[in-house]
């Protein structure tokens, strides 16, 4: 019993100055002066710009054409439509001669993936957690992105803080996300304004770029800003373009568009 009350009180007393060094913690922090405090706004108020950026476009589709190069040698040159909506559903097909050769769907709990082969097609089904568009861009570039790019949106990273800075040619902004443990996970880059984003990049744990996206051409379609020419890149020889020819907002969808049926 006596060992008991011992440990208690041990443990009152770790709690008791726990709570004190972090009411002095709080007593001795500096207040932000005012610049701080206008400067976190001013980063509050462009994170939630871009988080409101075409946010009423729910459904849309396009037709375009596709060009991945890998070390200056051109892998696909092929044409390509797609339809997705929301954030998690998209179906995208690649065109071969005018007949379907690659279909890649996600209706947000399952990815699919089809591919015409000589004799057997080859097809798969995994968790939509797991998905990226590698098989076809050589991008680890993820179907999430990839719905909210061709939606005129920016994917944001979860973070912990961002802070706004000017890039080191001089010009615009760069909004930088910032994960605890893991340092920067995303940069945006922005025009003068702050409101127009031109480039976004994506890093690892390590600090390495796993790629950046870049709107080169925007166009007006409904009411929204959408791409007209898109740019991927890994930063390592791989080059993907996107040149859209026709594209169409606000268009009715159904469920069964995003999900791909296994070959017969």
């Amino acid at each position: 019993m006596r060992i008991i009350v011992r440990n208690l009180k041990n443990m009152m007393c770790l709690f008791g100055v726990a709570v004190l060094f972090a009411g002095c913690g709080s007593l001795f922090r500096q207040p932000e002066n005012p610049l701080e405090l206008a400067a976190r706004a001013e980063v509050q108020g462009v994170i939630s710009l871009l988080s409101n950026q075409n946010r009423e476009l729910k459904n849309y589709k396009g037709i375009g054409k596709i060009q991945v190069r890998q070390n200056q040698a051109t892998r696909i040159d092929e044409r390509i439509a797609w339809v997705a909506s929301g954030t998690a559903k998209i179906n995208i097909v690649v065109l071969v001669s005018g007949h379907p050769a690659i279909k890649m769907a996600s209706d947000g709990k399952w990815f699919y993936y089809y591919e015409v082969r000589e004799g057997k097609p080859f097809y798969k089904k995994i968790p939509a957690s797991d998905d990226n568009l590698k098989r076809i861009t050589a991008i680890p570039v993820k179907t999430s992105d990839v719905i909210h790019l061709l939606a005129g949106r920016v994917p944001l990273r979860e973070h912990h803080s961002a802070i706004l800075e000017r890039p080191t040619s001089g010009k615009g902004y760069v909004l930088v996300l910032k994960r605890r443990w893991w340092g920067v996970t995303e940069k945006i880059f922005l025009d003068e304004t702050k409101s127009r984003v031109y480039q976004t990049e994506f890093y690892n744990r390590s600090g390495s770029l796993v790629y950046l996206a870049r709107f080169n051409e925007m166009q007006t379609i409904g009411g929204y800003q959408v791409p007209a020419l898109l740019s991927i890149t890994d930063g390592d020889g791989t080059d993907l373009e996107l040149m859209v020819n026709r594209y169409w907002a606000d268009v009715d969808v159904s469920s069964s568009m995003f999900v791909l049926n296994p070959p017969e």
